[in-house]
């Protein structure tokens, strides 16, 4: 429902002849120019082919034509700027300046009016070969070689040979085969084709020039962050896929490698690539946001239709199979910032709701679900213990220098540093939830960065002990000396509320690292509670018989597990936003672990292993510090 709602509003603002998409037809024409003009024109204006300088002239005034002609007064504007360009193009302008106009021209067709030129399913290469075989092989060859015997005017390209297909797009040559190229004996299929063969055929041609595609290539990919779903392999080129392959540190054949793959399919409905959409939705709606308070609401409409039909509506049906109502909700609230923007209030609330209903669309699945469990009855376990052996040794301190009548102070500092807890997490949810986006997503890969830095540090017993056995050694001379009630109390609320701090961050960087997975963290940290109060009575009841160490360093163990993931994810959540570098290792990666095969993330998890282990053998190379380790814990 919404999906028609957005299109019918579209089309009531934008073009009424937009049923048919004649529209396509421009678009085909500026692709033609942005690729095809530095083949005419050299850098300095030399003209290289006055054949296909005219041609170029003629592309661009044929597209200012077709604008008018099917967008009326809504295109004006973008026909009067394409016969500037035609201008342009006739006084020899360089191609580097040309392209791009003409390159901003046709984005501005396509997001204006929502010109579909994305194949509606997965492309099937081999149903594209056969209908390669019978209508194109004649001219192009069967092998992408083209058949020089028959005498054309204009050469086809050979679509084996890299150099002259590596600007191609299957964008590109669906329009080839959908308009022809004019001038060319290159004839129009829209009629002789159904859409989906078209863009069958128009995936298939680049395969020609990449044989031998294996699996590895497509893991090789997604190292390397390459979109490797059709929607956005629709509109890239080989060049374009190369220098992101490239920049990630892959080798020559490597890149070959992966371009095969990338290029071969089997092509599938881009569910699995479901987080990589809803960031680039809620990325859409930033822009639309910036667009609207910049006073651009119709360019913040187009942002937010984008973002709803490219983005998150391929991904709508796997996620209305899992959570329904989120999807609804989800549809509401992308209306109510539509309704926002158009009415210039509430812009950043509704934004801010949309965003968290995305991040919570964001789901890891069930091997996510269970190590959010799994850490947060971890980090209660360790915390809880911890807070609870710190203030039954601070009671038997006060006993123990004849000052029962305090032990309230004991009891209402750890009951304020609780409160304090509870305020912090309020506080720290609060100004996340102002920050949406690329920002969001920075700071989450920061903080996972930190947490696993401080998981490192507080999971390991001797630190904690020292700190704990200092602190009680502070309590202990205060409490001799007569400190009084205040006193008393400030200790215990330093004491247990560093163990809260600790937590609320925990938690926090454990829901940014499992989106979705808020009900697997809740139901871990209700078990660890339970646990705790049967841990603390059971230490009552049996007193220094039952050692807490061993519970101790079980959930440290844990925790260091879970910091190992949680800088992989935060590495790689840098790399995504191009904060931090990628390089790739492999063609393996564990994304529920956060195993990734990159040099950083790597790396990164190398160093907190050896560090673990630095702290480990340190521990076990100084018995001595057990000892009094053990004889600080209360009687």
């Amino acid at each position: 429902m919404l999906r028609l709602i957005l299109i019918f509003t579209l089309i009531a603002a934008a073009a009424p002849a937009q049923e048919a998409q004649p529209l396509r037809r421009a678009v085909a024409l500026l692709d033609y120019v942005t690729g095809d003009y530095a083949r005419a024109v050299g850098p300095h204006g030399e003209v290289l082919s006055a054949a296909e300088h005219q041609e170029q002239i003629g592309f661009v005034e044929d597209a200012a034509r077709e604008v008018r002609a099917d967008a009326g007064a809504a295109g004006e504007d973008i026909a009067r700027r394409l016969e500037s360009l035609a201008q342009e193009v006739a006084r020899r302008a360089p191609p580097e300046r040309v392209a791009a106009q003409a390159q901003a021209l046709r984005e501005e067709i396509v997001q204006r009016f929502h010109v579909v030129l994305l194949p509606q399913k997965a492309p099937d290469v081999a149903h594209g070969a056969r209908v390669y075989a019978q209508a194109c092989a004649a001219c192009h060859g069967a092998t992408g070689h083209p058949n020089l015997t028959l005498g054309l005017p204009t050469k086809p390209p050979d679509f084996s040979v890299p150099d002259e297909v590596k600007s191609f797009t299957p964008q590109r040559v669906f329009s080839a085969a959908t308009y022809g190229v004019p001038n060319t004996a290159m004839p129009a299929f829209d009629t002789g084709l159904d859409e989906q063969s078209r863009w069958d055929v128009a995936f298939y041609v680049l395969t020609l020039v990449h044989p031998g595609a294996s699996p590895r290539g497509l893991e090789l990919a997604r190292a390397a962050l390459v979109p490797t779903n059709y929607r956005d392999l629709a509109a890239l080129s080989d060049e374009q896929l190369r220098a992101r392959l490239a920049a990630a540190g892959l080798s020559q054949a490597q890149q070959e490698e992966a371009l095969a793959a990338l290029r071969a399919g089997p092509f599938s409905e881009p569910v699995a690539a479901g987080a990589q959409g809803l960031l680039q939705a809620r990325q859409e709606i930033q822009k639309a946001v910036a667009r609207a308070h910049a006073g651009d609401r119709e360019g913040a409409r187009r942002d937010l239709i984008g973002a709803y039909l490219d983005h998150f509506e391929p991904l709508e049906p796997a996620l209305r199979a899992r959570d329904a109502q989120l999807v609804t909700s989800i549809e509401s609230a992308f209306l109510a910032l539509r309704a926002a923007v158009e009415g210039g209030k509430d812009i950043d609330s509704a934004a801010a709701r949309l965003d968290s209903l995305l991040e919570k669309a964001d789901t890891s699945g069930p091997r996510g679900g269970l190590i959010a469990f799994v850490a947060a009855l971890a980090i209660v376990l360790r915390e809880g213990v911890e807070s609870a052996l710190l203030v039954a040794a601070l009671l038997a301190l006060l006993r123990k220098a004849g000052r029962q009548h305090d032990a309230n102070a004991v009891h209402a500092g750890w009951v304020s540093a609780l409160a304090a807890g509870a305020i912090t997490w309020w506080g720290s949810g609060l100004i996340l939830a102002h920050i949406s986006g690329s920002h969001r997503e920075l700071i989450e890969g920061v903080l996972q960065i930190v947490l696993a830095a401080l998981i490192v540090y507080a999971s390991h017993w001797l630190f904690a002990a020292m700190h704990s056995q200092r602190l009680i050694s502070m309590f202990f001379q205060r409490s001799m000396a007569g400190a009084g009630a205040a006193i008393v109390l400030g200790i215990t609320f330093i004491a247990v509320y560093r163990e809260m701090f600790e937590t609320v961050l925990f938690f926090r960087g454990l829901m940014l690292e499992s989106p979705g997975a808020g009900g697997a963290v809740a139901l871990g940290a209700l078990t660890g509670l339970l646990a705790l109060v049967a841990l603390v009575a059971l230490f009552q009841r049996v007193g220094r018989r039952l050692k807490a160490r061993p519970l101790l360093i079980t959930c440290g163990v844990l925790l260091c597990g879970v910091a190992v993931l949680m800088v992989g994810n935060g590495v790689r959540a840098l790399q995504i936003q191009g904060a931090l570098p990628l390089t790739v290792w492999g063609a393996f990666q564990i994304p529920g672990l956060g195993i990734y095969a990159t040099r950083e993330g790597v790396l990164a998890q190398a160093l907190v292993l050896v560090l673990l282990g630095a702290s480990a053998l340190w521990t076990t190379r100084r018995p001595g510090r057990r000892a009094k380790d053990e004889a600080a814990a209360p009687a």
